[in-house]
């Protein structure tokens, strides 16, 4: 069953591709290039921009609860600027159209200098608004949580901090942390550190090694602290390199 930040990705993209093919469409019409075709072609295309903007709105508004979970502190300001970027592009695509319509039924064009004005102006908002949504996907993990991956990192790292606050050495903490069942570090580095995907980390590494890979991603320092690591770090160097 798709989830519903999926749906949202998918009625998006319909609109982001629709939309500047559009606007393009109506430059190349309004230029006098093969308007017949152009004008066939162009209803289908409005009508998929009209739909996507619609699906994308409906969706974005059943996963915002979602954002405002998952943003916490001053990045909710990019969870707000998107939304709001995907309201003005709604109110942009719906006042072209309805000023398009009431012209072609008063049996002329828009002026050149105000259909140029709506296809710039939508082509900038959705730049703008994809580059936001990009930022809170790849960056932050807004829908991606619910994949399994960054959720596991989540339930590993408190896995861990119970097991520590209960007296369980670094070392065996660090050794469940590290598995599979864990943080997942032993699907890449293998069972016992010998190296698979990723390299062989038997003998313990650097914190600030450990950084350097893994300073965003599936374990940001705000999830997988100083502390883990050490912890893990302990159960690595019981292995000999």
């Amino acid at each position: 069953m798709p989830h519903l930040s999926e749906l949202h990705g998918a009625a998006t993209h319909l609109a982001v591709v629709a939309i500047p093919v559009y606007a393009v469409l109506l430059l190349l019409r309004r230029a006098d290039i093969a308007a017949a075709t152009l004008n066939a072609v162009a209803r289908w295309v409005l009508g998929f921009a009209l739909l996507g903007v619609a699906l994308a709105g409906v969706t974005g508004l059943l996963v915002w609860g979602q954002a405002q979970q998952e943003l916490r502190g001053n990045d909710f300001r990019v969870g707000s600027l998107h939304f709001w970027l995907g309201i003005a592009l709604a109110v942009v695509v719906v006042v072209s159209v309805a000023l398009g319509w009431r012209a072609h039924r008063a049996g002329h064009e828009l002026p050149r200098v105000e259909l140029l004005g709506f296809a710039l102006l939508a082509l900038v908002l959705v730049a703008l608004q994809g580059y936001l949504g990009g930022r809170m996907t790849y960056e932050h993990g807004v829908g991606v949580q619910s994949g399994g991956q960054f959720a596991q990192t989540a339930v590993g790292t408190s896995r861990l901090h119970v097991a520590l606050a209960g007296g369980t050495t670094p070392e065996a903490a660090g050794r469940a942390a590290f598995s599979e069942a864990g943080l997942g570090c032993a699907a890449c580095h293998g069972d016992r550190a010998q190296g698979d995907r990723g390299p062989r980390l038997a003998g313990g590494r650097e914190l600030e090694e450990f950084r350097g890979v893994h300073g965003h991603g599936l374990f940001p320092p705000s999830v997988v602290t100083d502390r883990d690591f050490a912890a893990i770090n302990a159960w690595l160097r019981t292995l000999p390199r």
